[in-house]
């Protein structure tokens, strides 16, 4: 019997109260990366099903890999399950009182099987507000052809982009309540995730974006690559990162284009490192393979293009090189939540940012779309560094927290929710949202 975390066993009863008794039809779990999100819904499955065993529960992910790991989870915990696979990647096209699917496959037929209770989406964030998109009319099909099913949506972003959350009274919300969320920084606290340190990374491997494009969701790709997928910015930030950790911690590189990861792929073997190269097109054999040796420790590392981003769990990473500049959050959140979990191996990961994300969004716990406009606070910039050990933390750390040299006067406002600084003038706390009393009113 796996033994649940506390956190874990408070969301599963609030999952279930959501379901049995809540008058809302949608709910979002919010959930850090790392933090065991197929583990609860599984248990959360299991324990409808043993109270109401006529339940019938789909299972939504985007990709096959996902699929395959919600099923073999939910086989882990209650291995007399009745669950089923549809998904054409995975040959596999079943029905069963349980099904764990293909978004993409499951869409052609759902109009035949409508007949679901429980519908829950794996990595929510992805599902856009369009009424046309395909989560969308796969959901819509359902509740017009068959009993209106309670939704639930699991996340560790519970926003898009730029814009703001995924819940809310708002129309167009599809996610009407909050039913649980964690923070990182409370599992960090806790010990239920590992430490992610970020250091000052060296200025000749920071691409200028300045004059990069922006589209409606992110820098323009074609413009991104023409500043990024250049040979000294590549060979500055391999020779940065071989000064930081003479290549012995298990790393992987997030490139921002394929020209840039062949680029850093050349560029490690010139020293030696024979890191595979993973992108969109490498064969699923083949990527399994590369992940199991990198899992295994029989690689030390590997160099990949969006492909790494989430449903990917890798304990032993130690080091996270990120060359790709974004204006997402959501997607600055899923590369760095890789380093998250625990393994015996480390006792912290490391972050070397070489897309300037940590200026443009601030420190792991504090990632989100912006509460307010910063100009009327007293700091503009959102990290500094420890000039002792380089560390990268939030501009209103009154001290290192890895080496506790002092960083700044107490000219901050505490948050009594959380315990974070904030600047004096905000009105709302940038970890936790909590309004901050003190400064109501305050320009």
């Amino acid at each position: 019997m796996m033994k649940l975390r506390p956190y874990q066993h408070e969301a599963i009863s609030a999952l279930v109260d959501f379901y049995l008794h809540s008058s809302e039809c949608k709910g979002l779990c919010v959930l850090p990366t790392a933090s065991g999100k197929t583990v609860i819904f599984a248990q959360l499955i299991k324990q409808l099903i043993e109270q109401h065993p006529s339940l019938h529960v789909l299972m939504l992910a985007h990709t096959q890999e996902i699929v395959q790991q919600n099923e073999d989870k939910l086989k882990a915990i209650w291995p007399d399950a009745d669950i089923g696979i549809y998904c054409a990647g995975l040959g596999r096209k079943e029905i069963k009182q349980i099904t764990s699917a293909s978004r993409d496959s499951i869409i052609k037929e759902i109009g035949e099987y409508p007949e679901w209770d429980l519908v829950i989406v794996d990595e929510a964030h992805l599902i856009p507000p369009e009424q046309t998109a395909r989560y969308q009319y796969i959901l819509d099909t359902i509740s017009l052809h068959g009993p209106e099913p309670k939704i639930i949506g699991f996340t560790a972003t519970p926003f898009r982009m730029q814009s703001s959350e995924i819940f809310g009274e708002e129309k167009n919300k599809l996610f009407k309540k909050l039913i649980y969320r964690k923070r990182i920084d409370e599992l960090v606290n806790s010990g239920y995730l590992c430490n992610l340190r970020a250091v000052v990374t060296d200025n000749r491997a920071v691409a200028d974006t300045s004059k990069v494009r922006v589209s409606k969701n992110d820098f323009v790709q074609t413009d991104l690559e023409q500043v990024t997928a250049v040979e000294p910015i590549v060979e500055a930030i391999v020779a940065d990162w071989l000064n930081k950790t003479s290549g012995n911690l298990p790393t992987v590189f997030f490139a921002s284009s394929v020209a840039q990861a062949h680029m850093f792929e050349h560029c490690l073997a010139t020293f030696g490192f024979d890191f595979p190269l993973i992108t969109a097109t490498t064969a699923k054999a083949q990527r399994a393979e590369y992940l199991s040796e990198f899992d295994s420790g029989n690689i030390q590392g590997l160099v990949n293009v969006a492909t790494l981003t989430t449903g990917w769990d890798a304990p032993r990473l130690a080091c996270i090189v990120n060359a790709r500049p974004t204006r997402s959050p959501a997607l600055f959140l899923q590369i760095v939540g890789r380093g998250l979990r625990l393994h015996p191996s480390k006792n912290e990961t490391l972050l070397l940012d070489y897309g300037q994300n940590l200026e443009r969004f601030g420190v792991l716990e504090r990632v989100k779309p912006e509460l307010e406009d910063r100009q009327h606070h007293d700091e503009q910039n959102l990290v500094t560094a420890c000039e002792v050990c380089d560390t990268v933390v939030s501009v209103y750390e009154l001290e290192c927290p890895f080496c506790t040299e002092t960083l700044r006067d107490d000219d901050i406002s505490i948050c009594y929710e959380c315990n974070a600084g904030n600047d004096r003038y905000s009105q709302f706390c940038e970890v936790c949202g909590e309004v901050l009393e003190e400064n109501k009113g305050r320009v």
